[in-house]
């Protein structure tokens, strides 16, 4: 290799070396003026926080609203917990039923599978419902007052078209 022999290898790299820089260029310039465009202290204002539910307690301290989020854990888990239970009685029943037993041995359990019957029937209380009735300070206090008032569990219930195992709940932790 001569004197030129390395010059090729130098312009290529050169060149490369010069393609990366304007292309960089080119994005810094865009990053720049979509800063520019965005504003850097108005970003908040120009997009404010979205707004929650009614019933949800975002804007308190922090202790209630880790409280709020292992609260709609507990009622997750223990809508779980109840639907998986009534599945497994459910099919505990049909098996009973297709079972061949015998009228002396079906009679001490009749009672039990008739409890047992109504329990699937009725289905699981919605849980969710009184995590929201709980957060939410202003139907709960519209549910005590129908209640002061003399009005059964289910006709608030219906009145206020909520889950009649959520009114019931509430009125119960009222009374504890």
């Amino acid at each position: 290799m001569g004197e030129n022999g390395y010059l090729p290898y130098l312009m290529f790299f050169g060149g490369i070396i010069l393609l990366i820089w304007i292309l960089m260029r080119r994005n810094w310039r865009g990053q720049m003026r979509a800063k520019k465009d965005r504003g850097k202290d108005n970003y908040l204002v120009s997009n404010p926080r979205p707004e929650n539910k009614q019933w949800s307690m975002s804007g308190g301290p922090a202790d209630l609203n880790k409280w709020q989020v292992e609260m709609l854990e507990r009622t997750r888990e223990l809508q779980a917990e109840v639907d998986t239970k009534l599945l497994i009685l459910q099919r505990t029943l049909m098996k009973i039923e297709a079972s061949a037993l015998s009228p002396e041995e079906r009679r001490p359990i009749e009672r039990t599978l008739q409890e047992s019957r109504e329990l699937v029937g009725e289905g699981s209380p919605n849980f969710s419902a009184v995590s929201e009735l709980l957060c939410d300070d202003t139907k709960r206090a519209e549910i005590y007052a129908l209640a002061d008032q003399g009005q059964s569990q289910t006709e608030i219930a219906q009145q206020m078209n909520l889950d009649p195992y959520a009114v019931e709940m509430i009125l119960n932790l009222r009374d504890s």
